[in-house]
């Protein structure tokens, strides 16, 4: 499986709710940095951290979901130009934003990941 594809199906499964599934794509001592202006900020250190995280998403929001656009790869980076939706059932609290993802992979596990509010900020750290 390619990186891409391997981010492809993380996605699909945070979107199914699957979070378990979504966990196996990451190696066990994963780094998700997010950035200061949005939920759950700061640096998570771990699996278990990373897990908190989604299933604090899929909780509160009643719905959740990522649409990667797009994929940018150099070496073991890969940019996703991503679209992020979620709320209440009922529209409260609905919410969408547009950002990128960079991911580091090795061995078919994701290592590390930062998420961007700019898509300039995102390539920088693709190299």
């Amino acid at each position: 499986m390619t990186d891409v594809e391997i981010l492809k199906s993380l996605y699909e499964a945070i979107n199914r709710g699957e979070i378990d599934r979504a966990l196996e794509a990451m190696a066990q001592d994963v780094r998700w940095s997010r950035p200061p202006d949005v939920p759950i900020t700061g640096t998570l250190e771990g699996i278990d951290q990373v897990e908190r995280m989604w299933r604090a998403f899929l909780g509160s929001s009643g719905r959740f979901e990522i649409e990667p656009t797009s994929f940018e790869q150099n070496g073991d980076r890969v940019l996703a130009q991503v679209t992020m939706r979620g709320g209440g059932e009922d529209g409260v609290g609905s919410f969408e934003f547009s950002g990128a993802q960079v991911f580091r992979l090795a061995e078919g596990r994701i290592l590390e990941v930062h998420e961007f509010r700019s898509l300039p900020e995102a390539r920088a750290v693709l190299g």
